[in-house]
């Protein structure tokens, strides 16, 4: 069985964070092992507060996890703060991680803000350099890369990819589910190539809860498994159409995703 090592922050409603990360990754047979970074007040409808774990205790879970566990892929999310995210980036060189996947949970749907400026940038230029790949979503990628995205163009994704290379970042999914149109795409960007996967939108659901968390355990568990970037993205595009596709309503706000 392959070893999954979440390390993301914890939503009491089960809608997202670490909770949503151990569903994902035990429906695709895979083995969750987890490290708490941060809590949170939230629930459906939005994040009231977020106070995150002491770094030293953030770092004693996490050397003790990864040193009995030996993960085969490492699922980031939401850090919590700077401090959090110092520490991490130690480890993760330190332990020699493989197939880190960061989901870079800056902002919530809602308007809470994760990250202050100087954090986005020790992101930006330091810390996602030592993660395999990004998994952004419009918002994010627009941060992170200092481009306004509509669509997926060959121009942005071109901007992108040179942007990439300066900050050196190895590779890069834009998830396209908050553009408009008829088709919810994605596209794997890496130094070299540029691979686009599609699916129809029309009929599923909007306003989910997780989306993002779920979309990057999913691809980190398919790293664990052993397929090639390009290959995890399309098994997890299927798997993920699905997941939406079974959404439920459980609170007064969003849909949820429940593997």
């Amino acid at each position: 069985m392959k070893k999954v090592l979440i390390i993301a922050g914890f939503d009491p409603s089960g809608g997202a964070g670490v909770l949503l990360d151990i569903k994902v990754v035990r429906a695709l047979n895979g083995y969750a092992a987890s490290v708490v970074t941060s809590l949170t007040v939230q629930d459906t409808q939005r994040v009231y507060d977020l106070k995150p774990i002491d770094p030293h205790f953030f770092e004693y879970q996490l050397q003790k996890v990864v040193e009995d566990i030996k993960p085969d892929s490492v699922k980031i999310g939401l850090l919590g703060s700077s401090e959090i995210a110092v520490v991490l980036l130690r480890n993760l060189k330190k332990y020699s991680l493989k197939n880190i996947v960061c989901d870079p949970v800056l902002k919530s749907t809602s308007g809470f803000e994760f990250c202050k400026s100087e954090f986005v940038e020790f992101l930006k230029y330091d810390f996602f350099k030592a993660c395999d790949v990004i998994t952004p979503n419009k918002n994010e990628a627009e941060l992170i890369f200092d481009v306004e995205i509509k669509n997926f163009d060959e121009d942005v994704l071109s901007c992108v990819q040179e942007r990439m290379k300066r900050m050196g970042i190895k590779s890069c999914i834009l998830k396209g589910g908050h553009l408009d149109g008829e088709l919810a795409e994605d596209v794997l960007i890496t130094q070299n190539e540029i691979y686009r996967v599609s699916a129809i939108k029309k009929g599923l659901p909007d306003e989910i809860h997780g989306t993002g968390c779920a979309f990057s355990s999913a691809f980190a568990t398919f790293l664990a498994k052993g397929y090639n970037m390009y290959d995890a993205l399309k098994q997890t595009k299927d798997f993920m159409i699905g997941l939406i596709n079974a959404s439920v309503k459980i609170g007064n706000g969003r849909l949820v995703l429940n593997p």
